[in-house]
């Protein structure tokens, strides 16, 4: 449908992703949505038209890059456009790095860079190419402070601030918007999902408790990231103690 506006979200199917996709479903919007999970993509797409959007899962693993391509490639397909680009996906390992094997760096490398590079890279040139368009990035307050027992993690998400402060400068001239944006701690199954070197789920939980910051729900963390996006905030973290820590550049 002609003036639809074309909405992609990566890791739909939970956490973060999955409350962005809901609340960005709007009547006259057309939302793709990117995940891994077929059950639950099925579950935030009913969701997604009950507010009136068009929803089309997609069930797709992010880190195999050829799959990924094949899947751009069809979205992008006939001249179509993506207005707006919203890459929330990441998995994480829990250990010492003393601990951890190269095969846990390789799976947190793949998903939390190697494929919000190859999905900001395809569709951002097609933006640049008409003057117009928006990617917005998921990164993490562990990108500006480090996070001991979760380091490929935070190596990854300092690897996504570098890449938005360098595509940034391009980005202003040719009328895209890119934003990074660094939530602190955030309910999400990511903790539950996560590979475990020495530790365990409960234990690291127990560990961030323990600092007093506790963990935001996803439904707000969601929220935070949409009003500073519509505001026009480029770079931001929340909640307050994240913005401290970032070093009130915010």
């Amino acid at each position: 449908m002609s003036g639809q506006r074309r909405i992609v979200v990566t890791g739909a199917s939970s956490g973060i992703g999955r409350e962005l996709a809901v609340q960005l479903a709007a009547p006259g919007r057309l939302l793709w949505l990117i995940g891994r999970d077929e059950g639950r993509l099925g579950e935030v797409a009913e969701r997604v038209r009950a507010a009136g959007a068009e929803a089309r899962p997609l069930v797709l693993e992010l880190s195999d890059t050829a799959a990924a391509a094949r899947v751009i490639e069809e979205l992008m397909g006939g001249g179509a456009e993506i207005d707006e680009l919203y890459l929330a996906a990441a998995v994480s390992v829990f250990g010492e790095v003393r601990e951890l094997l190269i095969e846990d760096w390789q799976r947190v490398y793949r998903t939390d860079l190697l494929s919000c590079v190859q999905w900001t890279q395809q569709v951002y040139a097609a933006m640049a190419a008409r003057g117009s368009g928006r990617i917005v990035i998921v990164s993490s307050l562990s990108g500006y402070t480090g996070y001991p027992t979760a380091v490929p993690y935070a190596a990854m998400k300092a690897g996504l601030m570098g890449m938005f402060r360098s595509i940034d400068h391009e980005a202003r001239r040719y009328g895209v918007r890119i934003h990074l944006v660094s939530p602190g701690y955030v309910d999400t199954a990511i903790y539950r999902s996560a590979i475990y070197r020495g530790s365990d789920c409960e234990t690291t939980l127990r560990q961030i408790r323990g600092m007093g910051f506790g963990m935001m729900p996803a439904a707000a963390a969601a929220a935070a990231i949409l009003r500073g996006v519509e505001r026009g905030r480029r770079e931001f973290a929340f909640p307050g103690y994240a913005r401290l820590f970032r070093g009130f550049r915010c």
